[in-house]
């Protein structure tokens, strides 16, 4: 390894300086590489920048839409993946130390992934009915008020984005809104704050609630704070206990693939209606679905107990 690399190299730094160093490169990223891309996009669309820029509240065209889509894969690739990538690159300078973390999963273990992904959609529907209605003292009215803007907000440009008429769009709103987040969130939440968050605490747990307790809070959106709490609580504990990011990455892109394509199939709004359950419904579906979750997380935790227990064995 050549000096210049050791010098840039996070590899050997405290959990402290590798988290303000991350810090860095992600305000960085944001300030420099996002502007970069809008105006990148500018260019190649012919539009003033300032249509990158305009508001998204009201009504807008096939053209506004897919500015709006450019928008959003642009802040997915300056904010997550493209710093990610640096960070975790400058942590592991050791290329087999670097891929360790990108081990192939075996095919069973993806397909328990892709059951337990099914499993947690009626969790997180009741954990989300619940977070919905709760509500700040009098005092925090004013908060509560900008928490439900900002929530509308979030609604209204979902909206927008995941309504496609032609399989073709419905194709891209896959790629836009569950393949990148799906490997953008997972590389700089799992692959790098809950490491560090582990190294810092010497605590595997409590560096998952952490870093599902941030990586539900900079979502910006309260009233959904509770189920992608817990989403991040099964991508964490799903990357702690499998060792590779890939399964962690496969259930959080079917959480977010599947209603892209229950909105082109039948429709937003029906879609968004087939997943709330009846109170009477709860109490069959949550009991199931909430057992064959700790099925399987006992089966993914044994498997780590196993796998350490060797490698202290040094088999």
């Amino acid at each position: 390894m050549s000096e210049s690399n050791r010098n840039f190299s996070f590899e050997g730094k405290s959990p402290i300086s590798q988290l303000l160093f991350s810090f860095l490169i992600i305000f960085l990223a944001a300030m420099f590489l996002f502007p970069v891309l809008l105006m990148a996009g500018a260019v190649i669309t012919g539009n003033d920048l300032g249509v990158f820029i305009k508001d998204v509240t009201g009504e807008m065209g096939g053209n506004e839409i897919s500015i709006v889509r450019f928008i959003v894969i642009s802040q997915e690739v300056s904010i997550f993946i493209i710093p990610a990538i640096i960070i975790l690159s400058l942590m592991n300078t050791g290329h087999q130390k670097y891929l360790m973390d990108f081990a192939v999963p075996e095919l069973k273990d993806v397909i328990i992934v892709i059951v337990l992904a099914f499993c947690i959609f009626p969790v997180t529907g009741f954990a989300g009915r619940l977070n919905a209605e709760m509500h700040f003292p009098e005092w925090l009215n004013g908060v509560e008020g900008w928490m439900k803007e900002k929530e509308n907000y979030a609604t209204h440009l979902l909206d927008l984005l995941i309504t496609s008429k032609t399989l073709g769009v419905m194709v891209f709103n896959i790629f836009m809104l569950a393949v990148i987040p799906a490997i953008g969130e997972e590389l700089i939440f799992r692959g790098v704050f809950q490491k560090i968050f582990c190294n810092l605490f010497k605590s595997g747990h409590l560096a998952i609630w952490l870093t599902a307790c941030a990586f539900s809070a900079l979502h910006f959106q309260f009233f959904g704070f509770l189920p992608r709490f817990i989403l991040g609580l099964v991508f964490g504990y799903l990357f702690y206990w499998s060792g590779t990011l890939w399964l962690p990455v496969v259930a959080h892109f079917i959480n977010n693939a599947v209603p892209v394509a229950g909105a082109y199939f039948q429709g937003w709004d029906n879609s968004k209606s087939g997943f709330e359950i009846l109170k009477w419904q709860q109490f069959l579906i949550l009991p199931l679905t909430v057992m064959v979750i700790i099925v399987i997380f006992h089966y993914f935790r044994n498997k780590f107990k196993r796998r350490t227990a060797n490698s202290r064995n040094g088999s």
